[in-house]
């Protein structure tokens, strides 16, 4: 006779968090996101800060592009937003950042990508291919929804949106953990409930910034998703 799987009741009952009865507890290994996301050696450290610019938004992504005066290793991104139908999960917005290669690499760059329910009940990061529930990386300080920790392996940011500017606009400032709270990147949105046309927005990292780029770019993304669906 083979043997038999025996599934008693206490198998079958599910959390009572809705986001645990959804997503399995996924937690990789300290070796694996201790690391930094692919290509950061393409980063070298400016000697001044560096304005990054956004292309329109197209059929489903946009690109984040240096100025045409920097480096020619400072790569541009693309950000690409679809939506998650799966009908056994809330329906999501999923945001991937690639890093754009030149013309004789063929594959653009895998360097993560985050999802959140339309109701908030579940988000999802994926960094170095090592997925987390994105609560584990994110939180809120105080309850505030401007003011926000990101801790992902050894690296600790701090942004704090609170200030706004005279458009509506909020004024994000990204800090360092270290013991001297280092300013290492700036960002501002266009303000949300503006009529159109709406102001470009504004993505400025400092030469300190640049060794924690993809982690910022990254974590600015996650706030601004964050912020957006709290109207």
């Amino acid at each position: 006779m083979g043997s038999h799987i025996v599934v008693t009741a206490d198998d079958l009952v599910r959390s009572d968090s809705p986001v645990s009865s959804i997503l399995p507890d996924y937690h990789a290994s300290e070796d694996s996101i201790a690391g930094r996301p692919p290509h950061y050696s393409r980063h070298n450290r400016p000697v001044n800060p560096i304005s990054y610019s956004f292309t329109n938004w197209g059929s489903n992504f946009m690109l984040l592009v240096p100025p045409s005066n920097a480096s020619e290793m400072e790569p541009s991104y693309k950000i690409s937003v679809s939506l998650n139908l799966n009908p056994f999960l809330p329906i999501s917005f999923v945001t991937k950042v690639e890093m754009v290669l030149t013309e004789d690499e063929s594959e653009d760059v895998f360097v993560g990508e985050f999802e959140v329910s339309l109701n908030q009940t579940r988000g999802v990061l994926t960094m170095i291919r090592a997925p987390t529930r994105l609560s584990n990386v994110l939180s809120s300080v105080d309850a505030s929804r401007g003011h926000w920790l990101w801790t992902h392996g050894n690296v600790q940011l701090r942004w704090d949106c609170r200030t706004r500017l005279e458009d509506g606009s909020p004024m994000c400032i990204c800090y360092g953990l270290d013991r001297l709270s280092s300013q290492l990147a700036t960002f501002v949105p266009p303000p949300m409930l503006a009529s159109p046309p709406l102001p470009a927005a504004v993505f400025t990292v400092f030469p300190d910034g640049h060794e924690f780029f993809e982690h910022i770019l990254m974590s600015m993304l996650v706030v601004q998703r964050k912020m957006t669906m709290l109207l």
